[in-house]
């Protein structure tokens, strides 16, 4: 379960609730993290007994700003030490806005930077998940698309280096099905959230169930391909906050149990 679900519960109420839930990892926002402590956060995670599926988000490269692309770098291996405190599988990172830069323009420039953060990534022992995000969320990255993330992975080609599979945005994505099969060690985290069909903002997710992915198709689809990373329950949104936490969390978590069933 992602902290990012329950936005505006502190830290300490985070753990208390997932425990509380029966849920077995935590995913831990930047933002919370700094607002708590690194030292803090990584004593109450272990005296919970909670994993640690991800540190989210970092990077957001401003793609063309040199000086302030040395900053984000320099504020991103800062970011991957923390999730090597905390033992995280992975640190979720955005590789940067286009702005009025081509695809190609803003993918050359973030390559560096990416590759960059390879050696302290594989010293760290955290995997870097790069994060596509929403078409309407430009300001956040210039990977929109599981696919293309996928294509920019492999071209650089390190083993500490994956994507995130965000299944709020992938699942009406062309070749979804054959990359699962074919690229299934690329994928450093699947996040699962559900989706109403007309909705028109970005980022508002109900939970699981409520919506019209087609999750049990995929999760299974996943499984078959052996996936056997973390499934990152992120749910933010209206209808999140609307219905409260404390009925959320649960009711997320035994409806991606009932996946399975």
């Amino acid at each position: 379960m992602s902290q990012i679900t329950t936005l505006r519960w502190p830290f300490e109420r985070d753990v208390e609730a997932f425990v509380a839930a029966g849920v077995p990892g935590i995913g831990v926002a930047i933002r919370k993290l700094e607002a708590y402590g690194v030292a803090a956060a990584a004593r109450r995670i272990a005296d919970a007994g909670l994993a640690v599926s991800c540190l989210t988000s970092s990077g957001g490269f401003p793609l063309g700003d040199a000086a302030g692309e040395r900053a984000a770098l320099d504020r991103t291996r800062r970011h991957l030490d923390w999730a090597a405190t905390l033992r995280a599988d992975c640190l979720m990172v955005l590789p940067g806005a286009a702005g009025a830069l081509a695809w190609e323009e803003a993918a050359a420039r973030a390559r560096p930077l990416v590759e960059a953060l390879l050696p302290a990534a594989e010293a760290a022992g955290v995997r870097i998940a790069l994060e596509p995000v929403s078409q309407l969320r430009m300001d956040l990255g210039f990977l929109h698309g599981f696919d293309e993330a996928l294509d920019f992975v492999d071209a650089i080609g390190s083993a500490s280096l994956g994507v995130v599979l965000e299944l709020n945005n992938a699942w009406i994505e062309r070749r979804l099905y054959a990359n699962v099969a074919a690229r299934t060690d690329r994928i450093a985290l699947v996040q699962v959230s559900d989706f109403k069909i007309g909705t028109l903002r970005a980022s508002e997710r109900v939970v699981i169930g409520d919506g019209d992915v087609p999750l049990r198709r995929i999760v299974h689809a996943l499984a078959a391909a052996g996936y056997g990373g973390w499934w990152d329950i992120e749910l933010l949104g209206p209808a999140i906050d609307a219905e409260g936490y404390e009925r959320v969390v649960p009711r997320a978590l035994a409806a991606f149990e009932a996946l399975w069933t």
